[in-house]
């Protein structure tokens, strides 16, 4: 290969690359530029074979190229993430021994997936842990910091997710849990079946139950209990990629931005930060189409600064 080809395909890969980034940061996964690197080279000799041997024009051919190779970085990079998530968090549990814990993290930007040891799924939200043994013995137990969606596997055992202020125990159902340890509020959100929530200095035969459709708000400093009744799936939408914000404050929503996207959004003006506002967003829009149109017709603006988000009023 001559200088000049080498040059031009260099040129065309950062191309690629450059667009293969763009909509790994559109869906909200963290920057992966290490990971780009090291499999593009792969995928690229992989598309040349498959884009030359078709039969259209050549130009129709580079873009196509183009935009197959982008694709295909982009979706490593999403599963490498999710993986490698799941494999440090894994190993980082089993040093010792197969009886200590398992502990996986989703770090801020991302969502991971994982199949617990009796079959039943966890799905983390960003800035999330969850710790659990790696085979169930009696009752299952498992410990959530942050926020997770369970799809638990029915058995006569019962299935317990235990946070700082509120444990979850049921037999088999659907329901998201909502326990970071920097938020004013637990929520738990009931999709199906039945679920009792136990107060973590109550008695364990105490406690509320929630049906489907239903949802229990713990306040943690006043330890308040409020049950409603709800959209479940607005609440849960998160684990697909849909960001529903129903009566939320300016404030509750940079919390929920931050761990979505992995930026820091700074709250110039207290009256701001108390809006409320009632919005719905897709999986493929980013953070910056979100807050155009937040803002929109609203008494503020933004500004960004790298991995900063600065909101003042106009």
């Amino acid at each position: 290969m001559n200088t000049d080809s080498k040059t031009d395909r260099e040129s065309e890969m950062e191309a690629i690359c450059a667009e293969a980034l763009r909509v790994v940061n559109a869906v909200g996964y963290p920057a992966a530029t290490q990971q780009m690197s090291d499999g593009r080279e792969e995928i690229y000799a992989r598309v040349v074979r498959k884009i030359h041997a078709r039969t259209e024009p050549n130009h129709k051919k580079r873009q196509l190229f183009r935009h197959v190779c982008a694709a295909c970085i982009a979706l490593l990079i999403v599963s490498t993430t999710a993986y490698t998530t799941y494999r440090l968090g894994f190993r980082s549990g089993n040093r010792v021994a197969m009886q200590n814990p398992v502990e996986v993290a989703a770090p801020y930007g991302a969502v991971v997936r994982i199949t617990l040891p009796d079959g039943s799924s966890a799905t983390l939200n960003g800035g999330s842990r969850l710790t659990y043994p790696t085979r169930f013995e009696g009752d299952r137990q498992v410990q959530l910091s942050g926020e997770g969606f369970f799809d638990v596997v029915k058995d006569e055992t019962a299935f317990t997710v235990n946070a700082t202020h509120i444990s979850a125990r049921v037999l088999g159902t659907r329901f998201g849990f909502k326990a970071y340890g920097d938020d004013p509020y637990t929520v738990l959100t009931l999709e199906e079946g039945r679920i009792k929530a136990i107060l973590t200095d109550d008695n364990a035969d105490e406690g509320v139950v929630l049906d489907a459709a239903q949802q229990l708000i713990l306040n943690n400093e006043t330890k308040e209990i409020r049950r409603q009744t709800v959209d479940a799936q607005e609440y849960v939408a998160w684990k697909d990629g849909i960001l529903v914000f129903r009566d939320l404050t300016l404030g509750e929503i940079a919390a929920v931005l931050k761990r979505r996207f992995d930026v820091d959004i700074r709250i110039a003006s207290g009256r701001i930060k108390d809006e409320s506002y009632v919005a719905r967003f897709m999986y493929h829009e980013n953070i910056e189409q979100i807050l155009d149109k937040l803002s929109y017709r609203r008494s503020w603006k933004y500004a960004r600064y790298d991995n900063v988000i600065e909101i003042t009023e106009k």
